[in-house]
């Protein structure tokens, strides 16, 4: 989930250093090659050359997909087993992987 996903980056890290909530600057190092980087550089130059791209294809996208959104199944959140926090199923992502990776070392 992301709450803040209508905000840009720059308001985003710019609440952060108001609030001295630190945060990381850098990628992550195993997004390298990640098609997201390519398309999150391609959108910040439609951004450059014009100002407001890409609130227009947010917001137009979610426009556009609202019939979709509506259709769609409703999915049944509940808490993970082990750490409360919400998932769709009965162990959250993070729990899964912490325990590939207690078994992998």
């Amino acid at each position: 989930m992301k709450p803040l996903y209508r905000l840009s980056e720059l308001e985003t890290s710019a609440y952060a250093f108001l609030r001295r909530i630190d945060y990381i600057v850098e990628e992550c190092p195993f997004a390298k090659g990640a098609t997201s980087i390519a398309h999150k550089e391609i959108l910040n130059r439609m951004e450059d050359a014009s100002p407001g791209a890409k609130h227009n294809f947010l917001f137009g996208f979610l426009e556009k997909g609202r019939p979709a959104f509506e259709r769609a199944d409703a999915v049944a959140l509940r808490e993970c087993e082990r750490c409360g926090q919400v998932t769709t199923g009965t162990i959250c992502a993070f729990c899964k992987l912490a325990d590939q990776v207690k078994r992998s070392s």
